[in-house]
């Protein structure tokens, strides 16, 4: 009996873990037959566990929020456990046996977790009356050092900063600002620190010190959409800006004529306004861009990169008093 109530347990954390998973593959996993588990869905069943079945050759997932307790992971963690499924195979003859089940408990709570994530997500967008990922619109939270780390990023200028999150502190990390993301309402620094050698995510609230250094960076070699696959598992849609920016009554009607480096998604020409949709690397770009119109273009969405303009165009003024 106590070895049927292990393998239920194990059913269920492989159902949460990889929803549509096969009965071929849980009998294989759980080390029985195929008809074995056909018996335990059947008891699940009976105990009231929301598992069905999805159709042929579909397998089976869970119906509605059912799942294990979640496990407190930061980012990183998650993300590093992640990748070892692409190397459980060779490495598994090294690990303990209890390895697996833990890693099988790890994955389908952090399943768990992002499929609340992208439900919260979905919620926010109807509310707001949104049809996709366009978070331009959204109440996106505030930090003290946005506009000086923008502008870090704008210069491909190092910063040093003091930085914390769950509870563990940082001081002094040199980090290279490649560009920000916002995801979930939250504003992300993704950079490469140089005290670990790697690209980080860091959530704009948990900076307490920030200095922009001396130091140029080049980021040519940062693959963006590789690192926002491997650690959100999102697809290089869901990571776009989209820009609103009212031009001159005369540059609007010039506009017409020139090929821009980038086709507007929506042109507004009662509020003489054009919007682009920009993948999150190329939005340094697109503003230098912006710049040669001087006062003939005006951003108006996103905010901050208003600031960011206003905060150099200061900077200026500062050299000529």
């Amino acid at each position: 009996m106590t070895d049927r109530l292990i393998r239920l347990m194990r059913i269920i954390t492989l159902v949460q873990a990889k929803p549509g998973i096969l009965a071929r593959e849980l009998a294989e996993r759980c080390g029985n037959s195929e008809r074995t588990i056909y018996r335990d869905m059947d008891a699940l069943s009976a105990m009231h566990i929301p598992i069905t079945h999805l159709g042929h050759g579909k397998g089976y997932a869970f119906i509605g929020n059912f799942a294990l307790y979640p496990l407190d992971l930061t980012d990183d963690e998650a993300a590093a456990f992640s990748q070892l499924r692409k190397v459980m195979k060779e490495i598994k003859p090294l690990l303990p046996a209890e390895f697996e089940t833990a890693y099988e408990k790890i994955m389908a709570a952090q399943y768990k977790q992002r499929a609340e994530r992208e439900e919260t997500m979905e919620s926010v967008r109807k509310e707001a009356g949104q049809p996709g990922a366009d978070w331009n619109s959204m109440q996106l939270e505030q930090s003290v050092f946005l506009t000086e780390i923008l502008s870090a990023v704008m210069k491909q200028r190092s910063m040093q900063a003091d930085y914390c999150e769950n509870g563990k502190e940082e001081q002094a990390l040199q980090i290279d600002p490649y560009c920000l993301v916002p995801l979930e309402n939250r504003i992300y620094l993704i950079g490469a620190c140089h005290r670990f050698g790697r690209i980080r995510a860091f959530h704009m609230n948990g900076f307490s010190k920030v200095k922009t250094l001396n130091n140029w960076f080049s980021k040519e070699r940062f693959d963006l959409q590789a690192f926002m696959s491997q650690k959100w598992s999102l697809d290089q849609d869901s990571v776009q800006i989209e820009f609103r920016i009212r031009f001159s009554e005369r540059m609007m009607e010039r506009l017409k004529y020139e090929e821009l480096p980038v086709k507007p998604s929506k042109v507004d020409r009662q509020n003489s306004c054009l919007h682009f949709r920009m993948a999150i690397e190329q939005d340094i770009a697109f503003v230098r861009w912006l710049m040669k119109f001087e006062e003939e273009a005006e951003i108006l969405e996103p905010f901050y990169y208003r600031d960011v303009l206003r905060y150099h165009m200061e900077q200026w003024l500062m050299l000529y008093k």
